[in-house]
């Protein structure tokens, strides 16, 4: 009996001891999760490759008006800006221009053209400023620059947008003060500096685009559609894009760079006539590639 018992531990202790191994090594055996592919903030690539600043500097009387190198033109005059404490200017001082008018260069400012959530038909957009002394300056209340923006085909349509720079993000107003249309293109008034554009609401509502990848990080990762019906341009902003009218059709521009350089992208297009899901893997690439494929948006 006793003999019996003895046999019946050690039958216990070994298939305890079994267990304990087999769980054991099937602990060492699970596999890691696999590590994704990280980026670094896309922003430095963005800002070598956008449109510089140009600066005019304005010696006296009778050069108060600059074309910019895209063709904008500005008319200005000392009379209308002040400093901020409402204190008359001298000349010299200096007016600075930015043109924006291919989505190429709007996905390099990172410059979408959406208002409120509803997307903006656009014909360009500039950014106007002006210095004294180092100083921003600003213009005299009810005393208006004007500026044309070239087009050969303008649209009756276009009312002035003007947008606040909140340090992320343009978010485009509605000036509700139309264009004058001549034959050079589109002529306006505004009593701000700033963001302009000029613009038409083209639809609101609709569907949208989540973007995820089982290979790759996409914090970092520029995320851009372009409605090439629209001329819009939409920035994807935590991985899932504003809401896209039914039946648009669109063309998406991913980009990245890892801690080498190298840069990466990820290219579709397709008509969007239901919000999905888009499961993707960025491939390798170079800045001429990328720089071509935008050329062509």
């Amino acid at each position: 009996m006793k003999k019996t018992q003895t046999t019946l531990a050690v039958s216990i202790l070994f298939v305890a001891s079994s267990l304990i191994y087999s769980c054991k090594k099937d602990r060492i055996e699970t596999p890691e999760p696999e590590q994704l592919n990280a980026y670094e903030p896309i922003n430095s690539y963005l800002d070598s490759k956008k449109q510089q600043e140009q600066d005019f500097v304005i010696p006296g009387p009778g050069n108060d008006t600059i074309v910019g190198n895209q063709g904008t033109r500005i008319y200005g005059s000392k009379q209308c800006l002040v400093y901020p404490n409402m204190d008359t200017i001298d000349y010299p001082f200096t007016v600075h221009l930015v043109e924006l008018y291919t989505p190429k260069d709007m996905i390099y400012w990172q410059m979408p053209t959406i208002a409120s959530g509803s997307i903006l038909e656009t014909d360009g957009e500039i950014r106007v400023r002006a210095t004294a002394n180092g100083q921003e300056l600003i213009l005299k209340p009810g005393c208006p620059f004007g500026f044309e923006m070239p087009n050969g085909n303008p649209d009756a349509n276009m009312t002035i947008f003007t947008g606040n720079d909140n340090g992320s993000y343009v978010n485009w107003v509605d000036s509700q003060t139309p264009f004058t249309l001549t034959a050079y293109g589109y002529l306006g008034y505004s009593n701000t500096l700033g963001w302009h554009n000029a613009d038409q609401v083209a639809g609101s509502g609709g569907h949208t685009l989540t973007f995820t990848s089982s290979t790759d990080d996409l914090t970092n990762v520029g995320i851009f559609i372009y409605m090439p019906a629209t001329q819009t341009v939409m920035q994807v902003y935590n991985k899932v894009s504003g809401l896209i009218p039914n039946g648009t059709s669109v063309k998406i521009v991913l980009m990245a760079q890892d801690a080498n350089g190298q840069l990466f992208s990820y290219t579709e297009s397709r008509t969007v006539n239901s919000s999905a899901t888009i499961d993707l893997s960025l491939s390798q690439t170079t800045d001429a590639a990328l720089t071509s494929y935008l050329n062509g948006l």
